[in-house]
């Protein structure tokens, strides 16, 4: 833990999904705030403004879900973190918002493949024309690799790759009833943990520091408040983030 914190406590900006957010709410809520929270948000759509491809007029019930849509199709995330910064004692990273790709314009415009942007039939109107580079695909690392460096280089710049780390958490095989666990949008868990590793090995290779666990101990929860998923963790999974976090 960071020394300036003191008996106040930890604070994270998050960029990632809610597996960071659930590890707050449900295993550290009263040890770690957080600072700012950058969602379902790719790496590669950072600096790409296709703001105004995005449809104001789409009927988006959550704020947050329209913010993280607006910030995704201006290309916002490396911003937000940097206006976080001064009001954070860690950068937490996670990946689990890559898991679906994303949409490519053929005039370079990058946007994100959320569960949001799918959901939304506006949205999801906006993206006629893009093509799909789905996560795992050579093209996809290849161009998140570039993206995944210059993110560093900011963050170096910035003074922040010290404070930052990487939730490198694979998702679950089993549940906790020893049922399998299903699918996310066509992506199985063990596929899932395939495609990551390389991901998390440039990350790693970076010198970025990671919070890891094994695939052995990490099960999901059928009565998770979010639906069962892959990432959607039983409770002794995030306390083991947690305290793995605050002991960074």
């Amino acid at each position: 833990m960071p020394e300036t914190t003191g008996n106040r406590p930890l604070r994270v900006t998050i960029y990632g999904s809610c597996v960071s957010r659930d590890t707050v709410d449900l295993a550290a809520h009263d040890r770690i705030e957080v600072a700012g929270y950058v969602a379902r948000q790719s790496v590669l759509s950072i600096g790409n403004d296709a703001s105004a491809r995005f449809p104001q007029d789409a009927a988006i019930d959550s704020p947050f879900q329209r913010r993280m849509m607006e910030g995704d199709f201006a290309g916002n995330a490396a911003q937000r973190i940097l206006e976080e910064a001064p009001h954070s004692d860690l950068l937490l990273w996670d990946l689990a918002d890559e898991r679906h790709g994303v949409q490519a314009y053929l005039d370079g415009d990058v946007v994100t493949r959320s569960i949001d942007v799918m959901k939304s039939p506006e949205v999801k109107a906006a993206l006629t024309g893009s093509l799909h580079v789905p996560f795992g695909d050579d093209e996809h690392f290849e161009t998140w690799k570039a993206s995944a460096d210059a993110l560093h280089a900011t963050l170096e710049e910035a003074g922040l790759t010290a404070r930052t780390v990487v939730l490198a958490v694979p998702w679950a095989l089993c549940a906790i009833d020893g049922s399998e666990t299903p699918a996310s949008m066509g992506i199985t868990p063990a596929d899932a943990n395939e495609r990551f590793a390389r991901y998390y090995d440039h990350l790693r290779d970076l010198g970025l520091r990671m919070i890891e666990l094994d695939v052995e101990d990490v099960h999901s929860d059928p009565e998770h408040r979010w639906g069962h998923s892959p990432f959607h963790y039983a409770q002794d999974v995030y306390e083991r983030i947690a305290e793995a976090l605050l002991s960074v």
